[in-house]
């Protein structure tokens, strides 16, 4: 691992520990594919997701540093901004030229920001808001994500079933990490067809991501197997190509949408909602 979890990081805020650990996975994950050379789109697909989840951490820690009262909130807040918009910019350096990041670089800030930033900055307000535990609760209520202005809970998140069929490991490492973040703990991932139709047999998931090209079967096949065997699940079909191109070659009753890789985090998880809670 690039960073290891460790109780020396643990600041006592349970929702804060639990962002700090996703982090952590996000970023030895950003150092696995960055060393297996991995494809464009899964580490596209990790770098967005650090991107998301790092934005979403500090807002949830900034409101808890509010509604505790921390008195250097200003100074806390202009970290972040400076994290924020370092990770983003590798991010965005990556999505243009990816020959463009310094490996060596990137991987020294990944291993040195988020350690460094909750034992020197972190454990500043662990004083004042350690016993906070109103304020923690508030704070850690705050969404991911709203669908059409309307949170869905983390205890409606924990009744769904995900399965995730993709032959690549990489991939079905960040889309667990994803969904076990927001309260999704049913997860199953399966890198062939074969065994995610086996799997399906015995307890259809509410909502199964597909990817579009494996060597196995495609797509396409894997959504007429289902058919044939009439498991009531709704697909999402993933791809590297463009989703206008897919939806042109690939129509099935239990598709009810497509995403496209690399995926973003946000984009990800409303799709499941509109999915799983909208029919």
């Amino acid at each position: 691992m690039l960073i290891k979890w460790s109780k020396d990081l643990e600041i006592g805020v349970p929702f804060v520990d639990a962002d700090h650990k996703v982090l952590i996975n996000l970023l030895n994950q950003v150092d696995d594919c960055i060393t297996e050379q991995e494809e464009t789109t899964v580490l596209g697909s990790v770098l967005e997701a650090l991107v998301s989840y790092t934005e979403y951490h500090f807002t949830r820690e900034e409101k808890l540093m509010e509604l505790a009262g921390y008195p250097s909130i200003d100074e806390h807040k202009n970290v972040h901004q400076k994290l924020f918009h370092k990770v983003r910019a590798i991010y965005h350096s990556f999505a243009a030229d990816r020959e463009s990041v310094q490996v060596d670089d990137v991987r020294s800030f990944l291993q040195s920001w988020l350690t460094s930033h909750i034992l020197v900055e972190d454990v500043k307000y662990r004083s004042t808001c350690i016993d906070k535990s109103e304020a923690a609760k508030q704070a850690g209520m705050v969404p991911f994500i709203n669908t059409n202005g309307t949170h869905v809970p983390f205890n409606e998140w924990g009744f769904l079933r995900v399965l995730l069929v993709d032959d690549n490991p990489n991939f079905g490492k960040l889309v667990s990490t994803i969904l076990k973040a927001v309260g999704i703990s049913n997860i199953e991932v399966t890198q062939t067809p074969s065994e995610g139709l086996a799997l399906m047999s015995r307890r259809p998931a509410d909502v199964v991501l597909c990817d579009w090209v494996m060597d196995e079967m495609s797509g396409t096949q894997f959504a007429a197997k289902m058919g044939e065997m009439e498991i009531p699940s709704k697909i999402v079909m993933l791809t590297g190509y463009s989703i206008d191109t897919l939806q042109t070659k690939v129509s099935s009753p239990n598709i009810s949408a497509y995403l496209e890789k690399p995926i973003n985090a946000h984009n990800l998880l409303d799709t499941i909602t509109r999915t799983a809670f909208n029919g």
